[in-house]
């Protein structure tokens, strides 16, 4: 009986685990991610980077669980401001790097947070990018 109910309780342990770490980004999904954002800002391609931007908007029913709509108007401004706010960052940098990944709770919610250092000439420029996993898919869920 003893046996069987250590076995229960392994089992259990090892699914509870296995779930949490599909249910968030890895540190190489988030630097894909940021790597494919920076390229669709960088051509103003709104409608593949609204694929990637976590929706974050009036609606909290979609919080964490949806992407930007880029067929409504309203959440289409909302993707090409944000691009246009990375874009600026990326045309004034030489170069960018990564720096820490670490977790982070904001509103009960378990995000990612992958550090940028933007270096242009001596100047560096430190930003963060928010994951949160939707349809088994890193999204960026802010940028500051």
């Amino acid at each position: 009986m003893t046996t069987k109910r250590n076995i229960i309780i392994t089992l259990f342990f090892v699914l509870l685990t296995t779930n949490l770490s599909f249910s968030q980004v890895s540190v190489d999904e988030a630097k894909e991610a940021t790597e494919y954002f920076f390229t669709f800002c960088k051509k103003n391609d709104f409608v593949n980077s609204s694929k990637l931007l976590a929706y974050y908007g009036s609606d909290k029913s979609r919080l964490y669980k949806d992407f930007y709509n880029s067929n409504n108007p309203d959440e289409f401004k909302e993707v090409k401001r944000i691009c246009k706010k990375v874009n600026a960052t990326l045309l004034i940098s030489d170069s960018h790097s990564y720096g820490k990944f670490r977790d982070k709770t904001i509103a009960g919610k378990k995000l990612q947070v992958l550090e940028v250092l933007f270096v242009s000439g001596s100047q560096k420029i430190k930003r963060r990018v928010m994951f949160v996993k939707i349809e088994g898919k890193p999204a960026i869920f802010d940028y500051k």
